[in-house]
């Protein structure tokens, strides 16, 4: 009996339905990355389409999006998803809550699972990964900001400075570098402003500093952490990228490993600030040798593995993540920040062909493996984690089980 079509759609926070001037192609997220899984969902017998919360017809009640058809997105009536790939980057606070409006709405018409789970805010996951006795020794001291004042003070007891970062940031931005001079007493800032752009400023006068630091956190939310020496003989920050998926049987897999170095006097490494890829073992070993490489790369892999478990055992299901890590000069291993929506262009930067075909593909069979969980008789309570309410048509409700999509 020949497999029923998958339906994925991949949601996205907008769409520009009306190309420039000099593009034929509407302005999608991710333009490339969901053309690869358009592609390589057909012979897996999966239709993929990319739709926006303006898809659902308020009226009609119709689904439309872009399928990429013949060499081009093509905008027309789809099929309601069985599984939704959340790619979505908010830019306003109200898109977030339109789109979980038609993602209600949407559910209220046929039942679908969320094919990767959401992180909380960056401390929630610190706090939830530092009682794992592994991971602790991989954590950095973190605790929220507070005020000014409390900056000032952290920055006096701390050589090396410390680093302020939004609780609920990306690819670096907002992210400060504060160290005081002992000797004049100044404080000299280096960070990113919430463009992505990369900035300096010295302050001689604390007042100045504490009013300076209020206006640029503003209401935001923000986490305090130590400065740790992340940089290569060049000055250049780097970090070592992991993307941990799950595989067609469910269980957990690295996908590939990448180091990014940022510019020389950045914060951050990734890319969207500047930086470049270079295939990690050949980055790590020049800086540490071989043998103390491989070992790295082998603790890294374990690492990860474990984060990824435990972030799904306290926050529900998820198919993919990708983990920042940082190495100092001592050896000692740091994990940075933990992302339920990684990119995946570093792979084909650095030409590892076979991590940037897994990193398709998985998801893909990741998700003909959820699928199954999907019929007349039976749909999850998916409720934890911002995932939808499915019921059973005799109304019942069972409680999502992990263990279910190992099987």
């Amino acid at each position: 009996m020949q497999a029923r079509m998958v339906i994925l759609g991949i949601v996205v926070a907008s769409i520009n339905r009306k190309p420039l001037e000099h593009e034929s192609e509407p302005a999608l997220p991710e333009p490339r990355f969901c053309q690869a899984l358009s592609m390589a969902g057909k012979p897996l017998g999966i239709h993929v389409y990319v739709f926006s919360e303006e898809s659902l017809q308020p009226k009609s009640g119709q689904l439309y999006g872009y399928c990429y058809e013949q060499g081009r997105w093509a905008w027309q009536q789809v099929p309601l998803p069985d599984i939704i790939y959340d790619r979505c980057f908010f830019t306003e606070a109200n898109q977030r809550t339109r789109c979980q409006s038609m993602l209600n709405r949407l559910s209220q018409k046929k039942p679908f699972l969320m094919l990767n789970g959401t992180l909380p805010a960056k401390l929630d996951v610190f706090d939830a990964l530092k009682t794992d006795s592994l991971l602790a020794k991989h954590m950095p001291a973190t605790i929220p900001y507070q005020s000014a004042n409390q900056v000032k003070q952290m920055a006096d007891r701390r050589i090396d400075g410390i680093v302020l970062k939004p609780s609920a940031g990306m690819q670096g931005r907002g992210i400060l570098h504060i160290k005081r001079c002992p000797l004049s007493r100044a404080t000299k800032v280096n960070g990113r402003t919430r463009q992505n752009r990369s900035f300096s400023m010295t302050f001689t006068e604390d007042s100045e500093l504490e009013h300076w630091i209020n206006r640029f956190i503003n209401r935001s939310s923000y986490l305090l952490q130590p400065y740790l020496s992340l940089n290569d003989e060049d000055g250049k920050p780097f970090d070592v990228r992991t993307l941990m998926q799950k595989d067609h049987t469910g269980k957990w897999s690295l996908t590939g490993v990448v180091s990014r170095t940022g510019q020389a006097g950045s914060l951050t490494s990734n890319l969207h600030g500047g930086g470049d890829a270079r295939p990690a073992a050949q980055l790590i070993t020049a800086k540490f040798g071989k043998q103390k490489a491989e070992r790295l790369l082998e603790q890294i892999h374990t690492i990860s593995k474990q984060t990824a478990e435990r972030l799904e055992s306290k926050f529900g299901r998820f198919a993919e993540l990708g983990l920042d890590y940082g190495i100092e000069p001592s050896g000692q291993i740091w994990l940075i920040e933990a992302n339920s929506k990684p990119g995946r262009s570093s792979f084909r930067i650095i030409s590892d062909l076979e991590a940037a075909r897994l990193s398709i593909e998985r998801p893909l069979l990741y998700a003909r493996l959820l699928s199954r969980r999907l019929s007349p008789y039976f749909a999850a309570n998916e409720s934890t984690n911002g995932r939808h309410r499915l019921t059973r048509s005799d109304n019942q409700l069972r409680p999502f089980n992990v263990q279910e999509v190992h099987r």
